[in-house]
Parts: C-alpha cells; structure tokens; sequence
C-alpha cells in the first residue's frame, strides 16, 4: 500500500487493485487535478493492470462531471464506487454516473468489508 497526500487536497491509498481517495473540504477537482491523479495511477499501476477507485464523500467539494468521461477511456480504470455517508447532502452521483463507463459507477453509503473500513478510519 502507498499512501499520497496530493498538493490539490487529496489523499489516496493505492493498493494492489484499488484506490481509496478522499478529498478536502471546499476543493474544487478539474481536468487538472485530474492529469495529476492520472500521472500517479499511471506511475503506480502502468497502463495494463486494472484497478477501480473508491471515493470516500465525507466533505463539501465540487467535482467537474467531465472528468469521468475522461477517465472511462482509460482501459485498465474498471469502477468507480462513491461511498456518501452523510445523507443529507445532495448527492451527484447520478449525474456523474452519465459520464463514466455504463455499469461501473455506483453508490454506497457504507463499505461493507472490515478490511476497507480500516483503511478508510486511517485516511
């Protein structure tokens, strides 16, 4: 596991097949926050081995829809699974699922495995 405290305000474990991400409060994340994610999933998987990326929705933040669309051409970028816990904000995930490969974008509001709530309590 490595852990990357991005300079945009983002922090992301990446694991063999999996990337845990959480973003800051009141960041706004563009196609150029982006092209920095995408440099270190490229350095860290390469272009072949697949991974998906669970983003945790703790915090306010905006998220340019544009960005799923991007990403869905990258092959080895299989799902992307968003885990709001607070009910009470208004969620976008439906919008952004428009964006991203069909299928492979869904929401939760908890993660169910032990093994990833550990890791989600350590960001």
């Amino acid at each position: 596991m490595k852990r990357v405290d991005l300079n945009f305000g983002g922090v992301f474990e990446l694991h063999s097949q999996i990337i845990i991400g959480k973003m800051n409060e009141g960041i706004h994340y563009d196609i150029y926050k982006n092209r920095v994610f995408i440099k270190l999933i490229d350095r860290f998987y390469g272009k072949l081995k697949p991974f998906s990326f669970i983003c945790i929705r703790d915090s306010d933040y905006s998220l340019d829809p544009m960005i799923h669309k991007y990403n869905s051409k990258y092959e080895n970028f299989c799902s992307i699974a968003v885990v709001e816990r607070n009910l009470m904000s208004r969620s976008t995930v439906q919008l952004e699922s428009v964006f991203f490969k069909p299928g492979k974008f869904c929401k939760f509001q908890v993660l169910q495995k032990p093994f990833y709530g550990l890791i989600i309590k350590s960001i």
